[in-house]
């Protein structure tokens, strides 16, 4: 005889409890639904997918990325041009001297300015002899003033032993002539530079503090700094 306490055969104890799977519940859900469920319960490990693929392809790209060079390094000291034509000059001369934009670069640094406050003119005078000691510098155009001084202090080796034969014997008339204090021998070493098409035609007046354009003696890319001057002058 069966006792009175035995659960029917179909109780809930004896049933079957089975669980439904991810994909059975979303199966069930709306698409907000499932948006919704999504976020609440896999925002976390999503952002921690992505920030470390993230991390993982900047880590890759700046190891393997082209590293850009400088080919030319022009400084113009008290710039009397306006910003957007020395940019288009960026170009011109990156052309002209055939380099590859995406591993050399040409700078045309009109930010020097000495005319300004004080403690700025220090700042950029401090600057131009960090860039100067380092090789940074391969030409240097500015108004006489501080030309000179350059000349003097040997910033510039003589112009016989920078240009070509037939560049110097083109540019003699234009000239700027001085000694240095290690060099007490005459010699020709800056240009000046009014009477080419881009000071010509770009350049406020500067009769007063005319303007030169000179080789730095410790210049990395001498020969690229010949050809501007080059492309400079020869410019119709």
């Amino acid at each position: 005889m069966s006792k009175e306490t035995r659960l029917d055969d179909d109780a809930m104890i004896y049933q079957k409890t089975d669980k439904q799977s991810e994909k059975e519940k979303l199966k069930e859900m709306s698409w907000n639904q499932k948006l919704s469920y999504l976020w609440d319960y896999y925002r976390y490990h999503a952002l921690i997918l992505i920030a470390s693929v993230v991390f993982v392809s900047y880590f890759i790209y700046s190891f393997t990325k082209p590293k850009i060079v400088t080919g030319l390094n022009v400084v113009i000291v008290n710039n009397t041009i306006e910003h957007h034509i020395w940019d288009e000059y960026t170009e011109k001369v990156t052309d002209y001297l055939k380099l590859n934009p995406q591993l050399e670069e040409v700078k045309l640094d009109y930010g020097y300015y000495y005319n300004g406050s004080l403690d700025y003119a220090a700042s950029m005078r401090q600057s131009f002899s960090v860039h100067l000691a380092a090789s940074e510098i391969d030409v240097v155009i500015a108004p006489l003033s501080e030309f000179s001084v350059y000349v003097t202090n040997g910033v510039f080796a003589p112009l016989s032993d920078q240009l070509p034969t037939d560049l110097y014997s083109s540019l003699t008339d234009k000239f700027y002539l001085s000694d240095t204090e290690d060099n007490p021998k005459v010699a020709a070493y800056g240009i000046y530079i009014a009477d080419t098409k881009l000071y010509r035609n770009h350049s406020l007046p500067t009769e007063k503090d005319p303007v030169l354009i000179g080789i730095t003696i410790n210049s990395k890319n001498k020969e690229n700094a010949r050809e501007f001057i080059r492309y400079i002058f020869n410019e119709k």
